[in-house]
């Protein structure tokens, strides 16, 4: 009986998020049409502070934030946190006092019309092509100087496993190496007790903490780092994790 009330609360929830993009789509596609890139920046301010925030409201889902103080709103990022449910991409864009872009499967464009709003807003890459890669790297060194912080779940997909954290990529490391750009770790706190990754529908309400650490500073740091930074990080992640 349980199973089939947090199946019903996700299909309310999917429901509630759909009607949400449906409403704002009209506004968004007029946004980009005639300003093209200049309605990016407010767009993903509407998407992270008004069409997320309303969607958890509406599920009943809740970010409590730990260590905002950290955060400098004037600073651009490489943001990365643990990835576990469906709910953790409105997390990050509730609980982050700055814009960002985020680095995605090219699968999301597939999505009706989601597809296209993320399309203005995403970093696609394809890992298992070179080239794919390349061109990741490069728009995402765009958007850092554009003024974006870049956001990576590191562990690439959510963590269906037994493991607290799964194996960490290189490329969020390895970008705030090159640019020299702070690393601001964020860990939400077992997401996947609202929304299970082993069940395809799955929802309740709750609260998540969210922990925010002090940014790792990268301006001294060379490509031979990489190894310890992604060490660093995951110690950082399971400190809140281990200990709730």
């Amino acid at each position: 009986m349980k199973r089939f009330f947090r199946s019903l609360w996700f299909i309310y929830g999917v429901t509630a998020f759909f009607v949400l993009v449906i409403i704002c789509f009209p506004f968004y596609t007029l946004g980009f049409i005639v300003f093209k890139k200049k309605a990016v920046r407010p767009l993903i301010w509407c998407s992270h502070r008004i069409i997320a925030k309303l969607t958890l409201i509406v599920m009943g889902v809740r970010g409590k934030v730990h260590g905002k103080q950290h955060i400098d709103k004037q600073q651009t990022y490489i943001y990365v946190s643990n990835h576990q449910s469906s709910l953790d991409m409105l997390l990050n864009a509730i609980t982050a006092p700055f814009l960002f872009k985020f680095l995605s499967k090219k699968e999301v464009l597939k999505i009706p019309l989601l597809g296209y709003i993320v399309s203005h807003f995403a970093i696609f890459v394809d890992r298992g092509n070179i080239a794919s890669r390349t061109e990741s790297f490069k728009n995402m060194r765009a958007a850092l100087e554009e003024g974006f912080s870049v956001y990576f779940a590191p562990e690439g997909t959510r963590n269906r496993t037994d493991e607290v954290l799964t194996k960490f990529y290189d490329g969020a490391f390895r970008l705030a190496i090159e640019t020299n750009t702070p690393l601001l770790v964020q860990t939400l706190v077992e997401p996947g007790v609202l929304n299970n990754p082993r069940y395809k529908l799955d929802l309740c309400p709750g609260t998540v903490h969210c922990h925010f650490d002090p940014p790792i500073d990268t301006q001294n740091m060379t490509i031979e780092d990489l190894p310890a930074l992604k060490e660093q990080v995951r110690k950082m992640m399971l400190k809140h994790l281990v200990t709730g």
